[in-house]
């Protein structure tokens, strides 16, 4: 008789063992979806309301901000402006393509500012024979 009970009791073990893995891989599986849907581009609702959100900002509210001198108006809508472009990029794959080429192009940028400051330095020494005090 406890045969069956030790049995029976392992039985149950193993049933709700599998109940469990059962009820949890639907979160696993959820958590792991989360995680890979920037990476997928399955924001897509999100995007297009971020793009809108984006094109309001920079044609209505800023514009506006501007007509009315108000500075600081027009500092928070840009900020908010560049928050969305942002959070855009992090969830939607080609604005994020878009953001790392548009690093890319203002490190290419200071870099050749750095060389026509050097360059113009350089001619200013050459030019005044080194009177410029460069």
């Amino acid at each position: 008789m406890t045969f069956h009970a030790a049995d029976t009791q392992t039985r149950l073990g193993v049933v709700g063992i599998l109940l469990l893995a059962l009820l949890c891989a639907p979160v696993a599986l959820a958590d792991g979806e989360r995680r890979l849907a920037s990476e997928t581009g399955r924001y897509r609702g999100e995007c297009r309301r971020l793009t809108k959100q984006i094109s309001h900002f920079e044609e209505t509210v800023l514009p506006m901000a501007i007509s009315r001198g108000n500075r600081a108006w027009e500092r928070a809508t840009n900020e908010q402006i560049e928050r969305l472009w942002h959070r855009r990029a992090d969830l939607c794959p080609e604005y994020g393509a878009q953001r790392t080429f548009m690093a890319k192009a203002a490190d290419e940028t200071r870099r050749f500012n750095k060389f026509l400051a050097q360059a113009g330095r350089a001619a200013a020494a050459f030019f005044t024979g080194g009177a410029s005090g460069f």
